[in-house]
């Protein structure tokens, strides 16, 4: 049997338009509307690989992350399962999210700056090599873990060859909107080139199971502000397509599930990455820890999901973030911790800079681009989704953590990607 699993970054459900996610919606299950646990790739994938949200399998960092709970490729191997991962981008390689797989290969064939993927394999080289290893171990229990790195830019793909705009004060560009208009064309170019790539795994190898989906989006022009990231207060604090928000364009995401006695459905209502685990060992009839995340083959949904970002900001309450506060001025000075909590109809944003504060308030089922912030208009709704997210952090300490300095090569990785 072989089970292939694909992550691919940064993907939203609207680059999901090429035939091979067409194929994947008539021959299985389609979730549009999978909420990531954070969106940034590490703790993102952790939640997938665990089923437990940041707090509990405690990878809350990008980079030099650790976690000890149970992944899902661990019980394959334990199962008999062949392993492998092929990874395209820089941020997993520098965890153990290598647990269990007797292959992990971070695929590395350019130093790609200019559109911000630093150490990078694109999709047809890591598809080759997965087909290859498939091949080889032909009429085995194979599987296969592929993390994409394609969609992944930053802002700096948009200058050009012409000159970056000039920083103010703050180091915060004075004015990129000049320079905006290649990113979203480029994006969606991209899509199409990692799902015909997706296509050829198909079309040469056979796949028992697969799934496909992404760990975060990215923000796309004329969507909250973009480039631009704004506090709580609304004071414009740097630019970022991704990381630092906690909108619907940046947690939601796609899932197709295809195998053995999945069902054809397409599904609106929210599920959760942390579900993804639970649901590919039930299908493949192998038990799953308990944990937070469920199985969707019965047909269960969540009522809530959480998601969080303590990752691009820089100040003294949150990881990793102290010192570099201390030695770099980034302009983010101010770039806010958030945690949310959602159900199909609100969802509820709060600040995590030491306490939790309620910031935001979306009624996401009549206004799914967050365009009003309810907040001071439904106090009810607030009250009963703060009681339910302050219960569910109730041992968590992040928000109050301090950091640690970053070594200036992470620092350099690290900008390179725009995630500083």
């Amino acid at each position: 049997m072989n089970v292939v699993f694909t992550s691919v970054d940064c993907l939203r459900p609207d680059a999901c338009d090429h035939r091979f996610f067409e194929q994947q919606r008539s021959n299985g299950l389609s979730f549009d509307t999978c909420i990531a646990q954070a969106p940034f790739t590490s703790p993102s994938h952790s939640s997938m690989f665990t089923g437990q949200r940041p707090f509990e399998h405690g990878v809350r960092w990008l980079v030099d992350y650790e976690t000890d709970a149970t992944t899902f490729p661990e019980l394959l191997s334990e199962a008999g399962y062949n392993t492998a991962a092929f990874v395209g981008g820089y941020p997993l390689p520098t965890g153990n999210i290598d647990k269990g797989f007797d292959t992990f290969e971070h695929v590395v064939e350019y130093e790609d700056r200019d559109e911000g993927r630093q150490e990078f394999g694109p999709a047809n080289l890591l598809v080759n090599r997965a087909v290859n290893w498939l091949q080889d171990h032909d009429g085995e229990d194979n599987f296969v873990f592929l993390h994409l790195f394609d969609l992944h830019f930053t802002l700096r793909s948009e200058f050009g060859k012409r000159d970056p705009p000039e920083f103010d004060e703050n180091n915060v560009y004075k004015n990129v909107e000049q320079y905006i208009g290649r990113q979203e064309r480029r994006y969606y170019e991209e899509a199409d080139f990692v799902a015909r790539q997706l296509e050829l795994i198909e079309e040469l190898v056979n796949v028992d199971v697969s799934v496909v989906t992404g760990d975060h989006g990215s923000k796309m022009p004329g969507e909250h502000g973009y480039p631009w990231v704004y506090d709580s207060e609304g004071n414009r604090v740097g630019s970022q397509f991704r990381a630092v928000e906690l909108y619907e364009n940046i947690i939601r995401v796609p899932l197709f599930i295809n195998g053995p006695e999945v069902p054809t459905e397409t599904v609106h209502e929210q599920i959760r990455s942390i579900d993804i685990a639970p649901t590919l060992l039930d299908i493949l009839d192998l038990d799953m820890p308990d944990v937070a995340g469920i199985s969707l083959l019965d047909g269960s949904r969540p009522e809530f999901a959480y998601s969080e970002t303590y990752h691009g900001q820089l100040t003294s309450e949150n990881k990793l973030t102290y010192r570099m506060n201390e030695n770099y001025d980034f302009g983010w000075n101010e770039l806010d911790s958030l945690v949310c909590l959602r159900s199909n109809e609100w969802k509820l944003i709060c600040t995590a800079n030491g306490d939790l504060e309620p910031v935001e308030l979306y009624h996401i089922a009549q206004d799914p681009g967050e365009s009003l912030n309810r907040l001071d208009d439904e106090p009810e709704i607030v009250e009963t989704y703060f009681k339910r997210l302050t219960e569910l952090l109730e041992d968590d300490d992040q928000r109050y953590v301090t950091g640690e300095q970053l070594d200036s090569e992470t620092r350099d990785h690290l900008e390179d990607l725009g995630y500083i």
